[in-house]
């Protein structure tokens, strides 16, 4: 296979990129923000790698799919799609359409992008799974379900494990335990949004609803929406968003709480899972805080009341989007 393929994933805090021209060639990280003040600075990378690489097809991870389930060519449908669920990824599916846009504007007229989704591997998750305690109609009228995020990595994790029951943990910025058995994903903690779930950097995770609409009583809508997004989580509670930091000064004791929250809250989610896998055989650990940090691993597993396997995969979710590329263009390396 000739053709040059170039990789956009956009996360909350960081861009990177993948070329590959037959098999891998290039990748790399920044650590960055699409603020105002980054803009300009994301565009003219965006155009630097378009010149340089000058790609045949550009593929790109988007966090929150909606109802779209497999890769595919990204059209106006699909932009309007993307735009749709923005708003319940903030952090993401606004710079991914930023990104997209960027990419029509400085490749060839002819080189097509694709979209793989974090929302697909959860796409056929059980009803049990997926329905909230809501009334039905209100259900039906808004699409509210559980979407499940982070799958793209998810879905690495779980090829590295064939035929076994897997507790995969996506831990970075967002974090995700997924519930993975014989390749097949049956629960998620990141529900509708990707707000659910454990605690992560800038977001608590599952808290009581009530809270939120005290929130939105005393700061409004917007306000809120800042302080679920960017402001709770470890940082919230510690003034950083450096967990290497924040480990290091664990004996602070706004970090040492912190971080016993964070550990616990993981732990708890990985033990509820047993209900979707009856038995665990490995807890894979994942993402930027799941693979360098040892300790938080450490903590992690010490609340946990039973035997298992534990592993530590390095996350490569372009090699997933690479794969989700060619299987829809149909060709062979």
């Amino acid at each position: 296979m000739n053709k040059k393929i170039l990789i956009f994933n956009v996360g909350s805090e960081t861009l990177k990129y993948a070329f590959y021209k037959g098999r891998f060639i290039e990748k790399k990280i920044f650590y960055t923000s699409f603020k105002k003040d980054e803009k300009n600075k994301i565009e003219k990378l965006i155009k630097n790698l378009i010149e340089k690489f000058d790609p045949d097809y550009i593929a790109h991870r988007i966090v929150h799919g909606g109802d779209i389930k497999k890769t595919c060519f990204i059209i106006h449908s699909v932009i309007r799609e993307i735009k749709k669920y923005e708003k319940f990824a903030p952090l993401h599916n606004p710079h991914e359409l930023k990104v997209i846009e960027l990419c029509q504007k400085y490749a060839k007229k002819q080189v097509k992008q694709i979209a793989v989704f974090d929302t697909a591997f959860f796409a056929n998750l059980p009803k049990k799974t997926t329905t909230y305690a809501l009334p039905l109609h209100l259900l039906k009228k808004y699409n509210i379900k559980h979407y499940g995020f982070h799958g793209i990595n998810h879905h690495y994790i779980a090829q590295k494990f064939p035929n076994k029951s897997i507790i995969s943990c996506h831990l970075g910025a967002g974090c995700s335990i997924a519930a993975i058995k014989d390749n097949k994903a049956l629960d998620i903690s990141m529900g509708f949004t990707p707000l659910e779930g454990v605690m992560m950097v800038t977001r608590a995770g599952s808290i009581d609803p009530g809270i939120i609409l005290l929130f939105v009583e005393k700061f409004g809508l917007k306000n809120t929406k800042k302080i679920l997004n960017e402001s709770s989580g470890l940082y919230g509670l510690t003034g950083s968003k450096d967990v290497k930091k924040i480990v290091k000064q664990k004996n602070q004791k706004k970090n040492k709480d912190a971080l016993e929250l964070f550990c616990y809250n993981i732990a708890k989610q990985i033990c509820a899972y047993q209900a979707a896998l009856k038995k665990i055989d490995i807890i894979a650990f994942s993402g930027g805080i799941g693979e360098a940090n040892s300790w938080i691993r450490k903590k992690i597993c010490s609340y946990l009341p039973f035997k298992f396997k534990k592993a530590v995969v390095k996350a490569d979710e372009e090699e997933i989007i690479f794969n989700e590329l060619r299987k829809l263009l149909k060709i062979k390396i």
